[in-house]
């Protein structure tokens, strides 16, 4: 594979100079709509997926005025996407322009640069190529489960994104309407991580979305971006799109330094200016045509968005970058110079990380104890009338599963699978359903960090006979709710059989602060359900998170609006959810007073 990868590299390098239009030296094509500032370049560029395999091209254009930043006009950046699918653009009156896509509608005003749609979410839905019918809503695609229906409430809400306030110039002519590249590529990315990213050879797209990202931004994709410096008009208007993305589109938490200075009501560029030295330094650090100071710029960002574990603009932990280069030495330097400049700015921020270390101390903690009482990672333990599954991540290995439910592989096994959570978990809770003894049933997520709503969709199906995700979306208002399906008995099939797995024990959830994102979710949805939370408040974490593309071609993470998830009642969650019965950490294996505090609570 990697001997592909270099091969292929080495034809994107080739190709990126074949023009499909003149070059700026030989008479460029001039735009209709704004002739002093619209003459063109075209490029037919490659299109590749994160493993480098070959998906396609498509044409890209320069502006004069703009020539390091790439222009796609929305059809063919939907066929790239969506392969198969396009826009359609009809022209309505000078300047405007309406948009066709095959789930929804939108207008586009490249006078005034705004973007609206009633429905901007479908306009942009790809999730049929993951379901057929599915709507944009957030599912990771494991076979166990499948989207059956949704409710939003609105139904629809008309979205005005006007990027012309941000100093993003969207453009058209007789053959389109034309967006930055990154630009665009913000809007598109959904829940699923299907992106696209261009480092100014190639294009990238992730068709399996967040499967074909398992490890970040690939290093070859990322290898051409590192530059010493960035041009004027790359790190002009990369600035003015991270401004544009992270205002609109971040999802709002609630516990970020930069939301308590304001981010929403401001955006971003202002929050920045305002929060002091720290910001002001972060914004100039942004704004940088030093690459160095640029990436050190992401970091400190970073920490103004610290939410958890959810959000890192810093592109180095995302992108792929080759630690034996000499590009890394030197960034790693500056970027250590500024970091240690910056805390002496953001005192306040130590108090960020150390919140965050404590939340780790205390899983060490916590596996410590947990070792010393059950064994060195024992998954199931019994005592007396209480048994106890150890559930350390929301994450399977997916590859049994799909193999199963695709035919060519037997059921997976906790043998053939020793380290899959989700099948360890079944596996003990058949012991304890066929056990005569066992009347109570614990769920250890005391140190798991999180992983795929859709095993907590599984868990809670599989005990409560739910299987809902609650969130809502800052951008419009809406309060979601999205149900699916459950292959509750893994038989590979969704049939009425599923309807008959039901286990007759008393469930309780051990949490604690460490219980972050799926394992904030899952305490949230047992605990309006009637299951009794054990621990201490679980640590937060609402929000969906997206790779998205930097302007240069770096990739990044943050909270997305998409989907920031709440209880059953609509509240957001990120607060952590306060358990039934607060233990001291030195209790949280006393299995005779966890038993002890289940049955009580039972009893009533």
């Amino acid at each position: 594979m990697k001997k592909t990868a270099i091969s292929f590299w080495g034809i994107a390098i080739s190709t990126i100079f074949v023009l499909t239009a003149c070059s700026i030296d030989d008479n460029p094509v001039v735009d209709p709509v704004k002739p002093d500032v619209k003459k063109y370049v075209e490029r037919l560029v490659p299109v590749i997926d994160p493993k480098g395999e070959a998906q396609g091209t498509v044409t890209l254009r320069f502006y004069e005025d703009m020539p390091n930043v790439a222009y796609v006009s929305i059809s063919n950046f939907q066929g790239i996407m969506y392969p198969g699918t396009t826009v359609q653009v009809t022209k309505t009156a000078d300047n405007q322009y309406a948009l066709t896509s095959p789930c929804g509608t939108a207008t586009v005003d490249v006078q005034k640069d705004i973007f609206e749609s009633d429905d901007y979410e479908a306009f942009t839905n790809m999730m049929g190529m993951v379901q057929p019918g599915m709507p944009n809503t957030i599912y990771d695609a494991l076979p166990i489960i499948r989207w059956k229906s949704i409710e939003k409430t609105p139904q629809s809400v008309h979205v005005a994104l006007d990027y012309g306030k941000y100093g993003i110039d969207l453009r058209a002519d007789d053959n389109g309407v034309y967006f930055p590249f990154a630009t665009i590529a913000d809007l598109y990315v959904d829940g699923y991580m299907h992106m696209a990213d261009f480092n100014g050879q190639t294009v990238m797209v992730a068709p399996n979305g967040a499967y074909s990202l398992g490890s970040g931004y690939p290093q070859d994709f990322i290898a051409p971006i590192l530059q010493e410096t960035r041009t004027t008009d790359m790190a002009d208007y990369a600035y003015k799109n991270l401004c544009f993305t992270l205002t609109n589109f971040f999802g709002y938490p609630g516990r970020t330094l930069l939301e308590n200075n304001g981010l929403k009501e401001k955006g971003l560029d202002q929050a920045l200016q305002d929060y002091g030295q720290a910001g002001q330094m972060t914004r100039a650090l942004l704004k940088s045509e030093n690459m160095y100071d640029f990436i050190a710029g992401t970091a400190t960002l970073s920490c103004l968005l610290d939410d958890g574990g959810h959000t890192y603009t810093d592109v180095t932990k995302i992108s792929q970058i080759d630690q034996e280069t000499s590009f890394w030495s030197e960034m790693n330097n500056v970027m250590t110079a500024k970091q240690a400049e910056f805390d002496g700015y953001c005192p306040e921020y130590q108090d960020v990380k150390a919140i965050k270390n404590n939340r780790f101390n205390l899983a060490y903690e916590l596996l410590e104890k947990r070792a010393a009482k059950m064994g060195e990672g024992v998954k199931y333990y019994k005592e007396g009338a209480t048994a106890y599954c150890w559930f350390d991540s929301f994450l399977c290995d997916d590859s049994g599963w799909r193999k199963f439910y695709k035919g060519e592989a037997p059921k997976p096994t906790v043998d053939d699978y020793p380290n899959d959570w989700l099948i360890a978990l079944v596996d003990a809770l058949e012991k304890a359903e066929n056990d005569p003894e066992v009347k109570n049933f614990v769920i250890d997520i005391s140190t798991n960090g999180g992983g795929s709503s859709d095993v907590v969709l599984f868990i809670t199906s599989i005990l409560c006979d739910k299987a809902d995700i609650y969130y809502d979306n800052p951008l419009t208002g809406q309060r979601i709710k999205s149900t699916f399906e459950v292959d509750r008995n893994l038989d590979g099939k969704f049939d009425d059989k599923d309807a008959e797995v039901k286990y007759h024990l008393n469930f309780a959830l051990l949490v604690s602060t460490y219980s972050f994102s799926c394992g904030n979710l899952l305490p949230a949805l047992l605990k309006d359900y009637g299951i009794p939370l054990i621990g201490k408040l679980s640590g937060g974490g609402s929000c969906c998170v997206l790779y998205n593309p930097s302007a240069d071609g770096f990739g990044y993470r943050y909270s997305t609006h998409r989907v920031r998830l709440t209880n059953t009642n609509g509240e957001n969650i990120d607060g952590g959810i306060v358990p039934t019965y607060e233990l001291e950490t030195d209790d949280f294996f006393n299995i005779t007073k966890v038993t002890q505090l289940i049955e009580s609570y039972y009893a009533k």
